[in-house]
């Protein structure tokens, strides 16, 4: 990106290519994409932060071991982190860079430094809110680098598709205007067998876990394919995903994110 004009180009261009998403998880799952892709961005997150109680959730792409640890740690000191600062003390939410935020030199010297952003190669960070902090919480992309730090138009790239971003996000997450197909119900063993499946482990490793026999386990598979419209595990996560019943964290690394289903079939 190279100028005011490209840079508004850029913005406009990603903003109406998510224009036609169909839910809340499938905004989010393309948004991460396209930040990685457009940015350079080898780690990408959704973050969700509750000011008052000042927890925070965070589901990174990729997801590695690693970071569940560094989300824990994440909890612990989120009074310290200028990101939480920033957004908790003034109106303005538009899309920072963390080196706006605390110069490098100091931010090296920090535990949060040293125990989480080198460990998740998150050296260098823009968020993007997508609500007001104003509403007791903040939920916003965060991309990564680890290597060089945002240029003043990368960050500008992010300020001008914030806009679209936040209509996207709050129509979508009106009741009304969601999706035409409403979320089935499904009973508590087979939420968590939906969320076994996501996670990789097949109906015999699901029916240790449970435990239970294997036979039970592919009856409940059925009745979750026949309630979601599915026919396989990889359509059925896809599909408990963009319903919202499974947060990005609950995906296996080896699931393939690019793949979609039609909602409205």
């Amino acid at each position: 990106m190279d100028g005011q004009s490209d840079i508004a180009c850029a913005a406009l261009m990603l903003a109406e290519s998510l224009a036609g998403v169909p839910t809340v998880g499938a905004l989010i799952d393309r948004t991460l994409n396209e930040l990685a892709r457009v940015l350079e961005s080898p780690l990408v997150s959704l973050t969700e932060i509750d000011l008052v109680s000042k927890t925070a959730a965070t589901s990174f792409r990729p997801y590695l071991p690693g970071h569940s640890v560094a989300v824990d740690a994440v909890n612990e000191m989120l009074d310290q982190h200028p990101v939480f600062i920033w957004y908790s003390s003034q109106q303005d939410w538009s899309a920072v860079r963390l080196s706006d935020l605390i110069p490098t030199a100091e931010l090296r010297i920090t535990r949060l430094y040293q125990e989480i952003l080198v460990a998740v190669g998150g050296q260098h960070m823009m968020t993007l809110p997508l609500c007001a902090p104003q509403t007791g919480r903040l939920i916003c992309f965060v991309v990564n680098r680890a290597d060089r730090d945002f240029s003043d138009d990368e960050l500008e790239f992010l300020r001008r598709l914030q806009p679209a971003l936040v209509t996207l996000y709050r129509r979508l997450s009106m009741p009304a205007t969601r999706t035409s197909v409403a979320a089935p119900a499904l009973t508590r063993r087979e939420q968590a067998i939906v969320k076994f499946l996501a996670s990789g482990l097949t109906a015999d490793a699901i029916a240790r876990q449970l435990p239970c026999s294997p036979a039970t386990v592919r009856k409940h598979l059925q009745n979750i394919y026949g309630k979601l419209q599915t026919h396989d595990r990889l359509t059925t996560v896809v599909r408990a995903r963009d319903l919202g019943m499974l947060r990005d964290e609950d995906l296996s690394t080896e699931f393939e994110w690019s793949v979609r289903v039609n909602l409205h079939q």
